[in-house]
């Protein structure tokens, strides 16, 4: 029996290969490499390309397991496996991410360890990636702050870079050779292990798929919560070359996912079907289940889809009698809302089924319909199976492999001890002798696509024959010729892009003259294209990759691939051009330039340069050297660099500047100083030259140079080297342009001026430092009888005080002046002498004297003394009379004196007038006393007469100079009045009436007596107490020590109580007072 094959399999013999590791190090035994660690997350990653490793990108590499060396973990150490596809322009392209994992390390010391991890899930690295990215993340753990030591440990020796991110400084992948503080050989210990699976395989081991590559995208179909889904295929076993003569055992199924929020299961089952299905289906024909697998978190946002493998616990086997099969995925939950969203791709070739929740129909969909039928036509579920295949009858089997790159087929036979021989017929008559074969594993090169019954006599060691025969349909992958590089110039310079790419060739170079074909373009970035733009932009800078495929049309993943490159020549660089300026000499505003050193700068690099006027027309070579621009002061000239050899040219512009020369003005001859009559003067002035040789112009260089036309620095002054006569160049130069004119500054030297000091001049103070000063004579002082000279004055501050000097002058610095004189000759006033003097005020003599001297009446007179130092005394009295010539005097009486004092200083005589006076005092005398009594606000008032300065006291101890006291108590008083200077005193006696408002008799010594205060001095005083009702309670006199506060022995209680006083027959008065106990 034949069974018909479609050759789309990877190497057949094997679906599931042996175990392949993934690793860069040089052995198993990890050690520190330096690595240091931080507080934030970590992520330690290496980079592998599959095919360094036998993997094709026509398989599938399936991770199962992975392996990590760290030190210093805690016992429950999070680490996080997770795997990115990435392309060659990694790391300056995003990882794609795949799949991952987390396993939790056990507590490790120091010492490196190797953590291994067990992916319950396996991760599916699909066909078509070439190279993936495995990271090793350190996370963040919140419940153990030891996470930050844990330490990623490599080996000695290793073949590839190690990659780092994080540290909240890193945010990019970057070599462990480019951190800041580089670790060289930090050689992480990282690998991942898994096996090849091919998609599209056939033989023993078959894969039950209608998708078109495995290639999976997010479909539109619907999820729902809470399970209650069921996604499901339909495959005829004989369109997968399996007989009915042969059992198919199921030991793996793969399932696409986009999404899924968690908590999702997902369980393989079989069933047998028949033509009738879906009307036909029933529960009763499940052939086998796999185990129920819990699918990982796969997040939306990120637009990632997975493939996932479930290994099934115990195979199934689908019977020889059965041809057709369905194959279901049920969806359920074991915790969360068990949403999840099955992946599908571009093409397939068969339709999707669907049972469950739904959109529409109430709600749910008891029975399988098509996806299409429900709207989700582009569903195109990822489901396949794969199992291997058996022949119940045949004691051998017949396996074929094609890995869709050519014709060229590999054909063997199981069971190979048992063969004594086999002779292969591949039904291929146009292959000639080739068509039979006596190996026992042959390779057969088809002629052509075409479908062929491959036939196989097998003769057994036991001399049994067994004829196998297998119907293949042969398809030769696309030719894909050869593409030439593609060059264009870029479109700026030092851009490294061109918008100009011709690709409109492309397509025909690469197909020739093929047909049914699909062409797909991948730009350096990843970008992929139907049909290339034309022009094209390249994506990468300078020179960029195009990958071509070129797929079948009938079968997209049966594919041959090319590259070229988009080279991007760069524009000769003319960005160092810069304007030529020449001096316009003869002031025409043309002039001559050389252009030959631009042309040599810009002619290397096979770089062919051509100049052009403003007006188009063209510089020929030999005028390079003497170009006279054609419009006047400036002319802009346009150059062009051609690259003989890329043919990119490049054109800028450059100016011919003709600058006009400054102006150098006309200077005056400047006569210098010859103080010595050598004919050499250290004081030429030359403030002035500068500013009169530029006059208005600006940004001007002034330079000066000496007869030999040596430059030479004009100081000011300036001291002339040449006796007498010196003429100097002087040089104004445009900064910008560097272009001069020159003028002559004339130098000539004249006699200086002879002076004489003035000695210092001296003044009496008449006021404040200020004094009177005769200076009419200064002039004559200083130059004499000299004639043609000009004199002037100035101050400290360089004021000219020159009109102020007279015979009256007045110094305007207090004290100490110094006058500054300046002789000038007149002929030319650099030619000066100076001197200075000081004008000097003498402080007037000064003695220690009061303004006024007391003399108490009862003295006869009064000596005064001053200091004895001075030249003169004169004492006078207000008459006029002389009292005293000497430094003392005797004062009698009362009235005006003056002192004059005389100091001679300097050689002046200075001198000095006090004024003073003598009062006799007068006795105090008391004249009255003024005083209240009876009132809260008791005071004495004191009056006295003289001429005294008097002070006051009530008790003779304490005095005051203010004559009166407030707030006094009741009581006898005799009051003082003295005078200060202890010229007599005075006393009076009074008594103040008083009495206390309360009173507390409790025998403790303190107011257990009520008395009128100052009654004592009225002996005939009556005092009689009563109570509040008028009853009298207590007569007293002057003399007595007052009421106790009882009645008939008895205690008074606490109230008030009234009293009358009878001081005399003039004076009584009331009142009232408490008693408190």
């Amino acid at each position: 029996m034949k069974n018909i094959l479609s050759l789309l399999f990877v190497l057949s013999v094997i679906s599931v290969s042996a175990q392949i590791t993934l690793t860069h190090n040089v052995g198993n035994i990890p050690i520190d490499t330096g690595m240091p660690n931080c507080e934030d997350e970590e992520h330690w990653a290496r980079a592998f390309t599959l095919s360094d490793f036998g993997i094709t990108t026509s398989e599938q590499f399936i991770i199962r397991s992975g392996q990590v060396a760290i030190s210093n973990s805690y016992n429950g150490a999070i680490m996080a496996f997770d795997i990115f596809g990435i392309d060659s322009n990694f790391p300056n392209s995003t990882p794609n991410y795949i799949g991952g994992a987390v396993t939790y390390a056990p507590q490790i010391g120091n010492v490196p360890e190797i953590v291994p991890i067990e992916f319950l899930n396996p991760i599916v690295v699909p066909t078509d990636v070439e190279k993936i990215l495995v990271v090793v993340t350190q996370s963040d753990d919140i419940y153990n702050p030891d996470y930050k030591e844990v330490l990623i440990a490599g080996t000695a020796q290793d073949n590839d870079v190690s990659w780092f991110s994080g540290c909240r400084e890193y945010y990019t992948y970057t070599p462990t050779t480019e951190l800041n503080n580089p670790v060289p050989n930090a050689n992480f210990f990282i690998n991942v292990t898994g096996e090849t699976f091919s998609p599209s395989n056939y033989g023993s081991n078959t894969t039950l798929t209608h998708n078109v590559c495995d290639n999976v995208i997010r479909t539109s179909q619907h999820s729902c919560s809470f399970g209650e889904q069921s996604w499901a295929r339909v495959f005829n076993l004989e369109d997968f070359g399996i007989s009915d003569n042969e059992e198919f055992i199921i030991n793996s199924g793969q399932i696409g996912v986009s999404s899924t929020r968690g908590g999702a299961t997902v369980t393989f089952n079989i069933y047998e079907i028949d033509d009738n299905f879906p009307s036909s289906f029933s529960e009763n024909s499940l052939i086998g289940s796999s185990q129920e697998v819990q699918i990982p978190y796969v997040d939306s946002y990120y637009n990632i889809t997975r493939i996932f493998t479930i290994d099934f616990n115990f195979p199934i086997a689908v019977s020889a009698s059965i041809k057709r099969i369905l194959v279901v995925v049920n969806v359920g939950i074991v915790w969360g809302d068990g949403v999840m969203f099955i992946g599908g791709t571009e093409q397939d070739n068969d339709v999707s089924w669907y049972k469950g929740c739904s959109t529409a129909n109430g709600g749910f969909l008891p029975s399988f319909v098509t996806t299409e039928s429900i709207g989700y036509g582009d569903a195109r579920f990822f489901i396949n199976v794969t199992g291997n295949v058996n022949h119940i009858t045949n004691n051998f089997e017949m396996n074929i492999s094609n890995i869709c790159s050519e014709f060229l087929k590999e054909f063997s036979v199981e069971n190979k001890d048992n063969i004594a021989s086999v002779i292969w017929d591949f039904g291929d008559s146009a292959s000639g002798a080739d068509n039979t074969s006596a190996d026992l594993s042959p390779f057969h090169d088809f002629s052509s696509d075409g479908t062929y019954t491959v036939t196989a006599t097998v003769t057994g060691n036991d001399s049994s024959v067994e004829v196998l025969t297998e119907t293949i349909n042969v398809k030769e992958p696309p030719n894909v010729y050869g593409i030439n590089n593609i060059e264009a110039c870029e479109d700026s310079p030092n851009s490294g892009f061109t918008s100009s790419f011709n690709t409109s060739t492309i397509q025909s170079q690469v197909l020739g003259s093929q047909t049914g074909r699909v062409v797909t373009y991948i730009d350096g970035s990843g970008n992929e294209y139907e049909t290339l733009p034309n022009p094209f932009t390249n994506t990468i800078k300078d020179r960029e990759t195009i990958t071509v495929r070129v797929a079948r049309s009938d079968e997209l993943c049966c594919y041959s691939e090319t590259s070229f490159d988009l080279i991007v020549n760069p524009l000769p660089d003319l960005t160092t051009i810069e304007d030529i300026q020449e001096c316009d000499d003869d002031t025409d505003g043309f002039t001559t330039f050389n252009l030959t050193q631009i042309q040599s700068d810009l002619s290397g690099n096979n770089n062919l340069v051509n100049f052009y006027f403003e007006d188009g027309g063209q510089i020929s070579n030999s005028q390079l050297n003497a170009v006279i621009n054609k419009i006047e002061n400036e002319e802009t000239i346009t150059v062009r660099v051609t690259n003989n050899v890329t043919h990119c040219y490049n054109e800028t512009n450059f100016k011919l500047i003709v600058n006009p020369l400054p102006i150098a003005n006309a200077l005056d001859e400047l006569i210098g100083c010859d103080d010595n009559n050598d004919g050499i003067s250290e004081y030429f002035d030359t403030t002035n030259v500068e500013n009169i040789v530029l006059g208005n112009q600006n940004g001007m260089v002034v330079t000066y140079y000496n007869s030999a036309g040596n430059p030479i620095n004009l100081t000011n002054p300036f001291t002339n080297s040449t006796p007498n006569h010196e003429t100097i160049t002087v040089r104004v130069t445009n900064k910008q342009t560097n272009c001069y004119a020159e003028t002559q500054l004339v130098l000539n030297t004249s006699t200086k001026p002879q002076i004489n000091t003035p000695i210092d001049k001296y003044s009496c103070n008449e006021g404040n430092g200020v004094g009177s000063f005769n200076l009419g004579s200064l002039k004559n002082e200083i130059i004499g009888n000299q004639n043609n000279l000009n004199v002037y004055y100035f101050d400290v501050n360089g004021t000219d005080i020159t009109n102020t000097i007279t015979s009256n002058f007045k110094n305007t610095i207090a004290w100490n002046q110094t006058i500054f004189v300046k002789v000038e000759n007149a002929s030319s006033n650099l030619c000066m002498s100076e001197t200075s003097f000081n004008l000097i005020v003498n402080e007037l003599p000064e003695v220690n004297i009061e303004s006024e001297y007391f003399l108490c009446n009862l003295e006869p007179s009064l000596e005064v003394a001053v200091g004895s130092g001075f030249n003169s005394y004169e004492w006078i009295f207000e008459d006029g009379t002389l009292i005293s010539n000497n430094y003392n005097a005797t004062l009698t009486y009362a009235g005006n004196y003056s002192l004059k004092i005389s100091e001679i200083k300097n050689g002046i005589t200075c001198e000095n007038n006090y004024g003073f006076k003598l009062v006799r005092s007068v006795l105090p005398k008391i004249e009255n006393v003024e005083f209240q009594e009876l009132s809260d606000s008791n005071f004495i008032k004191i009056n006295a007469s003289g001429d005294g300065d008097f002070q006051y006291s009530i008790d003779g101890n304490i005095y005051q100079n203010s004559n009166t006291f407030n707030n006094v108590l009741g009581g006898i008083y005799t009051v003082y009045v003295r005078d200060r200077l202890g010229c007599g005193i005075d006393s009076k006696e009074i008594t103040i009436i008083d009495y206390p408002k309360y009173f507390t008799p409790n025998n403790d010594g303190n107011n257990d007596f009520w008395h009128i205060r100052g009654v004592s001095n009225y002996p005939n005083a009556i005092v009689n107490i009563y109570d509040r009702y008028g009853k009298l309670l207590k007569q007293i006199n002057s003399n007595s020590s007052g009421w106790d506060g009882t009645f008939s022995g008895k205690y008074m209680p606490n109230s008030d109580y009234w009293f009358t006083v009878f001081l005399n027959e003039e004076k009584s008065f009331t009142g009232h007072f408490a008693l408190k106990r």
